[in-house]
């Protein structure tokens, strides 16, 4: 999320009896407004209107999306605009970025809300920036009077689904110092290109198009109390993460994904992004829901290392912890370096610099200088040695961008709904197994490798909080005596429905408009 608000065409168009109400009053306004329509044919009229009231519904369903938006700092969520003319509809290999309407058809929405007073506005800088919003007066009291309700979303265009990105040095500050000139690390700043007109693309695009529309369908919650849902967006800005698409505030409108490339190579990077559930911290994800459903995550061991390891044509055990280096007294997965070491070998592939260092702090914690480090890992993963320190890191992240999307194509495919996490994939409890099976088989399709999966089952309300060591104890305390339930069978189905919560109602929303939809 740009520090100035999602842009408002960012936003997903909601099929919500409320908009079209609302749209409608402000379409009312752009016609009371026109001083001529002389030079138009009734045509030509006929569809600047219809075009403005999509543009009506975008801005309002976005200013509606802001609103309902669960922020760690209680404070009302902008969306921004562009109020200059080359951000619409412009030569797309000048402004790959650009707003896919009428930037005149946009300009009499956006007056019309003005002069109905519906919009506080905070303006951008002088010939720079973008203008940020937010719902007042009547529009705000309507959302408030609605809450935080499920709706249908129209799918994102197939255009915006396949985003091409680059990076371009930028230039380093001047310094007198040439020990500190010399030492330091080059800057690089995104841009976006114009992602290329090509039959692979067009498959990719078709691909989430279907996924988006599947998804839309359903009903992505969190099984979470009202002080809960706060918790977990404090949680959220903590994170540091700096993934792509990675949020600070639990907008709950944000389940269209979109894939991302990276380098101007669309066989580089590839991920999956967008998902309000990406964002949410582990501790916090075994609360996710679908339709009203407990769910379980399940997650790839060691993937990046062993994607390198197929490509090399290099088989290792599926049993192998493939971060443990050597290290004294080591207990494998919940030993407390594992973290550390993977964080560095996952960098040390994608690191085509060399400059990356664990912290000082990080590092006493392992017990090594960096370069005792490094020469651990390589020693440990000398088949691979050459290929880590190469940057092979994007072409791994491709390949795993590849096995994601089979895995999705291939569940969607028997009607279930799953949520890609990078190398992990969130499933409605039940399903856990056969997810499972079908990750391991993506894996070998595009690989030739084999590779283990493991899974965190759900958390029954009173788990909320838990860290993975913590829940791991409360598993051990209870193993004696199932009844007192740590989560199991039937246990696992509807738990947020005996809460009387803005998550209830908002899975409320859902079933109304699924009956509705099963009824016509």
């Amino acid at each position: 999320m740009s520090k100035e608000g999602l842009r408002f065409d960012w936003h997903p168009i909601l099929q919500a009896d409320f908009i079209n109400d609302l749209a409608a009053e402000v379409m009312s306004t752009v016609e009371a407004s026109r001083t001529s329509t002389r030079g138009s044919t009734k045509d030509a009229l006929i569809v600047r209107t219809q075009q403005q009231l999509i543009i009506a519904k975008h801005l309002l369903s976005a200013l509606y999306c802001a609103y309902s938006t669960i922020s760690s700092k209680k404070t009302l969520t902008r969306i921004s605009v562009i109020k200059k003319t080359d951000g619409y509809s412009g030569d797309k290999t000048k402004y790959p970025t650009r707003i896919h309407y009428s930037f005149r058809h946009f300009s009499e929405v956006y007056k019309a809300l003005e002069q109905l007073n519906w919009i506080s506005i905070e303006k951008g800088e002088q010939g720079a920036g973008y203008t940020r919003i937010h719902a007042k007066n009547r529009l705000k009291s309507t959302f408030k009077a609605i809450g935080l309700v499920w709706a249908k979303q129209e799918p994102k265009p197939l255009e915006e689904l396949i985003v091409l990105r680059d990076r371009i040095e930028t230039k380093p500050k001047k310094s007198h110092h040439q020990k500190a000139a010399k030492k330091a690390a080059k800057k690089y700043k995104k841009i976006t290109l114009v992602t290329p007109d090509t039959p692979e693309v067009t498959a990719m695009a078709n691909s989430l198009y279907s996924y988006n529309e599947f998804i839309t369908k359903h009903c992505l919650a969190l099984d979470a109390s009202d002080n809960e849902l706060y918790e977990i967006a404090k949680a959220m800005a903590g994170n540091k993460a700096s993934a792509d698409d990675i949020t600070a505030d639990l907008d709950f409108s944000r389940v269209q994904l979109r894939r991302i490339f990276s380098r101007g190579d669309l066989t580089k990077h590839g991920r999956f992004y967008n998902g309000w559930w990406q964002s949410v911290p582990s501790m916090y994800r075994q609360h996710i829901t679908i339709d009203g459903y407990k769910t379980s995550e399940v997650d790839y061991s060691n993937m990046s290392l062993r994607i390198v390891y197929a490509l090399q044509g290099i088989e290792r055990d599926i049993h192998d912890d493939l971060y443990d280096i050597g290290l004294d007294s080591w207990i494998g997965g919940d030993d407390p370096r594992r973290k550390l070491i993977k964080v560095f070998i996952n960098a040390l592939m994608n690191d085509e610099q060399g400059n990356y260092k664990l912290k000082k702090s990080e590092l006493s914690l392992l017990g090594l200088t960096h370069n005792e480090l490094l020469a651990l890992v390589l020693k440990a993963h000398a088949p691979i040695a050459d290929q880590l320190t190469a940057g092979i890191g994007m072409q791994a992240t491709y390949l795993d961008s590849q096995i994601a999307e089979l895995v999705i194509k291939t569940m969607q495919a028997e009607e279930i709904a799953v949520l890609p996490i990078h190398d992990s994939f969130i499933v409605r409890t039940g399903y856990q197994r056969w997810l499972e099976v079908v990750m391991e088989e993506a894996f070998k399709a595009v690989t030739g490798g084999l590779v283990s999966t493991d899974a965190d089952g759900s958390r029954l309300s009173r788990h909320f909080g838990l860290t993975k060591g913590q829940f791991s104890v409360e598993e051990e305390r209870f193993a004696k005596d199932p009844s007192e339930g740590i989560v199991v069978g039937s246990a696992l189905d509807f738990q947020m429905l005996f809460k009387e919560t803005v998550m209830k109602k908002y899975l409320g929303y859902w079933e109304l408009w699924r009956t509705k939809s099963l009824n016509s």
